[in-house]
């Protein structure tokens, strides 16, 4: 079987759309193609994702947020969306370079409140459920 290659799209490219792109390689080999986006792409990645995924040997510090039409070619055959505020436009990109769309809603950890521990144990379940569906995902035909 060959694998696709995947497109993460979130709003803001700096928290599940990483993830997604980072766990993606790290399930199926660094030489898959696994890129990641954001509708409007933040200044920054965010340090607590950094964090979490330093945990699982997975070093993000020096990733760049970017935006979906940023991401030139070649386009993904799988276009998977993490946030609910992302799919409409990635469904639209998908339907324009005719890959496939799935639609992966994630909550968005930085909505969480509390003290610090709270913080990280939202971003870690973040990470383990972008990973729970990445173990999960089996191609389509048209995936395939």
């Amino acid at each position: 079987m060959s694998l696709p290659s995947v497109l993460f799209v979130c709003g803001r490219n700096a928290i599940r759309s990483p993830m997604g792109e980072a766990l993606w390689r790290l399930r199926f080999g660094s030489d898959v193609i696994a890129r990641s986006c954001g509708v409007i792409p933040a200044a920054f990645v965010d340090p607590f994702m950094v964090s979490v995924m330093l945990e699982k040997k997975v070093d993000l510090e020096d990733f760049s947020p970017i935006a979906l039409n940023g991401v030139g070619e070649p386009p993904a055959d799988l276009i998977v969306s993490l946030s609910t505020a992302a799919d409409r436009m990635a469904k639209e990109y998908a339907a324009r370079t005719g890959a496939e769309f799935q639609a992966w809603p994630i909550p968005d950890p930085s909505e969480t409140g509390g003290n610090r521990d709270m913080k990280v144990a939202a971003y870690r379940e973040t990470r383990d459920a972008i990973a729970a569906r990445i173990a999960q995902w089996q191609p389509t035909s048209k995936s395939a």
